[in-house]
């Protein structure tokens, strides 16, 4: 499973969201995770490492009114709170490969990207942070 299935995944336990990678479709309520460049990398002793790799959600939401943009407001804070959270309550997902998911988080603000007449494009950062053991090293 790559990394990028893995936060697709995860995000679509809350509220059973469908996200698709590296592509948001046209349509109100679609969603698009995005590998951003950039990756950090700290080795141990043992040739296992830990490594953080960061993402960014594009969620394509109805903005007609002043009331549906403060619902997608509300949302937004409310997924934070869940990615927050989660931890706290249930384990992350599995991985393969030697890999083991540490923290995933909201880095930053979520905001508004673009509004048109009918949507708007919001966006927010996220990190990954795995543990990735060595065989044979």
């Amino acid at each position: 499973m790559t990394i990028s299935k893995a936060i697709s995944d995860f995000l679509g336990r809350y509220r059973g969201i469908e996200i698709e990678t590296e592509h948001i479709p046209d349509g109100s309520d679609r969603y698009g995770l995005f590998k951003s460049p950039g990756r950090d990398k700290k080795e141990y002793t043992d040739a296992s490492y830990e490594v953080t790799e960061y993402y960014q959600l594009f969620a394509r939401q109805t903005a007609l009114s002043e009331q549906e943009r403060k619902a997608n407001d509300e949302w937004m804070e409310n997924l934070t709170y869940w990615v927050d959270d989660y931890p706290l309550r249930y384990a992350y997902p599995e991985l393969d490969k030697g890999r083991r998911i540490l923290d995933i988080s909201v880095t930053g603000t979520p905001c508004p990207m673009e509004a048109g007449d009918r949507e708007a494009l919001y966006q927010i950062s996220l990190s990954i942070k795995y543990l990735r053991e060595r065989e044979g090293i």
